[in-house]
């Protein structure tokens, strides 16, 4: 009888060993795997922030660009319409060093800003312009343009063909007070200017882009 319970007691002790061991060994596992799902968690957690922050930027940056577009469209509700087109058929024409160049044939003038007798385009409003200049020589003949921003001149072409004729064009932006002037004239002493209804058109253009929103 003490022999089995001798034997009943040591049976015990192994038990309670092996308990303790398993139990470790779960606390171990648990840890483990709280120490998984805390880190995890950790990691969802700075990729949460990182996109609530890109959320904020991408936010930001989408009402700035509708101000943007909302002052561009306020400020292009506000700009008139001020364009022109004028040009000449005449076959060809000589003119001399800074003579001023006039087109008597007008295709627009919205604004009312050109004027067919003496050349000028006056901006009846200030703002951003842009100009251009279409010329034609022939016979061998130079033709030399500038475009003319109160006596300042802000765009120049030479167009020159050995044989035959050609064409080409000049263009330049300009910001101008209301009531000042641009115009095309010769920059040259023998610049000879040609046209015909049918296939050559020297021009003169231009319009408003852009109203000061002073004004």
């Amino acid at each position: 009888m003490l022999e089995t319970m001798v034997r009943m007691e040591a049976r015990m002790t192994q038990w309670d060993k092996e308990r303790k061991i398993f139990e470790e060994n779960v606390l171990s596992i648990l840890e483990h795997r709280r120490e998984e799902m805390q880190e995890t968690f950790s990691e969802q957690n700075e990729k949460l922030q990182r996109m609530f922050e890109d959320y904020k930027d991408i936010r930001g940056e989408l009402t700035n660009r509708t101000n943007h577009l909302e002052d561009l469209a306020e400020n292009l509700g506000d700009t008139p319409v001020v364009a022109f087109n004028a040009y000449t058929t005449t076959g060809d024409r000589s003119y001399s060093d800074n003579q001023m160049i006039i087109l008597p044939y007008v295709l627009l003038n919205e604004g009312g800003g050109y004027n067919n007798n003496t050349g000028f385009f006056t901006a009846p409003v200030s703002g951003l312009y842009h100009f251009s200049a279409h010329i034609c020589e022939n016979d061998s003949k130079y033709m030399v343009v500038s475009i003319v921003h109160e006596n300042k001149e802000i765009a120049i072409t030479t167009e020159y063909e050995s044989v035959g004729n050609s064409c080409s064009s000049v263009s330049a932006p300009a910001v101008m007070n209301a009531n000042e002037r641009v115009f095309i004239k010769s920059a040259y002493s023998e610049s000879l200017l040609h046209g015909d209804p049918h296939y050559r058109w020297p021009s003169f253009s231009g319009y408003l882009v852009n109203k000061k929103s002073s004004e």
